[in-house]
């Protein structure tokens, strides 16, 4: 009896372990001494790291769940004062903006790339029924379509992680709102995006450290700003009027 198609298919987690241990055998690697696959190792490590905690967090089990927030309220750090601290686990001091941004371009392509093998449960290693409801990889699980890109924000304070052709019925909801007498369409996001933008947030901010920024007063010390852009059908289409106005009036 042949076996189910999915049990041919190696896991996520199987693919970033055979990406980590895979030996480099390019030619220019070899003759130089340095191996320019290092970073797709980083980034398989990092994502691991981050798949098997979700793992743990949606076995759901009681004692590490305890165990992970206490983990979580000392890593973020606090005092009395009101002053908070924070430091990703991919932070690096005198890392320059260029390769933060480096460093989350290959964090998302690699898991675009780990997402496109499904998670299977081979053996009872996994928790069959948490892994069954539970959203595992919004970055890997997005539409094939779409397409990320990442920048450096004006001022070199912020890094900048765009969202493009996302498909308007997986991402948008429309609604429709009377405002001033009139019918108007407002789009608002749907889960499936905002898990997205939440992923890529968390991505961008392993980069990133708070080094003792207080609301009360306005004192802000983080290394830099991650901000998730992506744009409604509305805003998309009113970009495209404005671009063939342009090109009209050029003509």
């Amino acid at each position: 009896m042949p076996k189910p198609k999915a049990s041919k298919t190696r896991t996520r987690i199987d693919a970033l372990r055979a990406v980590i241990d895979k030996e480099c055998t390019a030619p220019i690697c070899q003759q130089s001494g340095t191996c320019r696959h290092a970073g797709e190792k980083d980034a398989a490590r990092h994502m691991l790291g981050r798949l098997l905690a979700k793992l743990k967090e949606a076995a759901g089990d009681v004692h590490e769940e305890r165990a992970r927030m206490w983990a979580e309220i000392y890593e973020r750090g606090y005092d009395s004062h009101g002053n908070t601290y924070h430091q990703g686990s991919k932070y690096r001091a005198g890392q320059s903006m260029k390769e933060r941004a480096a460093g989350i371009r290959a964090d998302i392509k690699m898991a675009r790339k780990v997402g496109r093998a499904p998670l299977v449960q081979e053996g009872a290693g996994l928790v069959s029924q948490a892994l069954e409801t539970y959203r595992f990889d919004p970055v890997g699980e997005a539409p094939e379509q779409i397409k990320f890109r990442v920048r450096i924000g004006d001022g070199y304070g912020s890094i900048r992680i765009g969202i493009d052709a996302i498909p308007q019925e997986w991402g948008w909801i429309a609604e429709e709102v009377a405002d001033h007498r009139e019918t108007v369409t407002r789009w608002r996001r749907t889960q499936a995006l905002k898990d997205l933008e939440a992923e890529l947030k968390s991505i961008g901010e392993a980069y990133n450290a708070d080094h003792g920024s207080n609301l009360a007063t306005d004192c802000f010390v983080k290394a830099f700003y991650v901000f998730i852009e992506s744009d409604d059908p509305e805003t998309l289409a009113r970009h495209a009027r404005y671009e063939r106005e342009r090109q009209e009036r050029r003509g």
